[in-house]
C-alpha cells in the first residue's frame, strides 16, 4: 500500500499539462506571429525545472489562460537541445537561443513583437498575475497604454486586442494554414464563430461577417 501511494505521489508530481497550440520552432512561430500580427510569448524551459512543471500544471492548464493565448498570442516553448531553427535570418540551435536571449534560469518568459523584445518575466508567476500580464502587454502594444503594471493589475479589465482583418499573400496564407493548428479555413459561414480561432478565407464578404460576428483575427488572401 505504501509503495502504491508513493508511486501515485510521484506520478502526480511529474505530470505536466500540454497546451495543444504550442510551437516548438521559434523561426516558424515568429513568422506566424508576424503574419497574424500577434506578439510571441517565448517560454524557455528545461526538463528538470520544477517551476516549469508548476507553470504548466497550474497556469497553462487554465482554460481562461489558454483562451487568452489562443486569441492574442503565439506561444512557443524552447527546451535546451541541439534542434535548429532560423530566427531573424540567422541559424540557431535551441541551446544557442538560451545564450542569445541571455537566459540565466528557467522558466523565463520573453514577450516579443515583430523584430524586437518587449519585456521578460524571469521565474514563476501565479495564474491571476500572469493573466493580467498577458492583457497588460496587449494594452501596451495596441493602445500605447502608459500606466504601470502595478496600477493595471488592480483594474477589472479583460482585453484580447483589437479585431483585425489582415490581407496576406498566398505564401503566407498557406504557411498559416499548414503550421498554425489554431487556424480554420472557411469558404462559407456554416458554423459558429469562435473568437479565439484564427480564420482564413478568400472572400471579403466572409471576412467582414467573421469580424462582425466576433472573430478577432481574420486573414484574407490578397487578390
Amino acid at each position: 500500500m505504501k509503495n502504491m501511494l508513493l508511486s501515485l505521489l510521484v506520478l502526480t508530481s511529474v505530470f505536466v499539462f500540454s497546451y495543444d497550440y504550442t510551437f516548438y520552432d521559434l523561426g516558424i512561430a515568429h513568422k506566424i506571429s508576424n503574419i497574424e500580427d500577434k506578439p510571441l510569448l517565448i517560454y524557455f524551459s528545461s526538463p528538470s525545472c520544477i517551476y516549469c512543471k508548476k507553470f504548466e500544471n497550474e497556469v497553462l492548464s487554465s482554460k481562461e489562460f489558454q483562451e487568452i493565448l489562443k486569441a492574442a498570442y503565439i506561444f512557443v516553448k524552447i527546451n535546451p537541445n541541439n534542434k535548429k531553427t532560423v530566427f531573424l535570418d540567422k541559424e540557431f540551435t535551441n541551446n544557442e537561443l538560451f545564450s542569445a536571449f541571455g537566459i540565466r534560469g528557467t522558466p523565463t518568459f520573453v514577450f516579443w513583437h515583430q523584430d524586437k523584445a518587449i519585456t521578460s518575466i524571469p521565474g514563476y508567476m501565479p495564474l491571476n498575475d500572469f493573466k493580467k500580464a498577458l492583457m497588460y502587454i496587449l494594452r501596451f502594444l495596441y493602445e500605447d497604454y502608459k500606466e504601470t503594471f502595478k496600477v493595471y493589475s488592480k483594474k477589472d479589465d479583460f482585453y484580447l486586442g483589437n479585431k483585425q482583418i489582415i490581407s496576406v499573400s498566398k505564401d503566407d496564407f498557406d504557411f498559416v494554414k499548414e503550421n498554425d493548428k489554431n487556424s480554420i479555413f472557411l469558404d462559407s459561414l456554416n458554423k459558429d464563430i469562435n473568437p479565439y480561432n484564427v480564420y482564413l478565407t478568400k472572400s471579403k464578404d466572409i471576412a467582414k461577417k467573421l469580424s462582425k460576428n466576433g472573430a478577432l483575427r481574420v486573414l484574407i488572401l490578397e487578390e
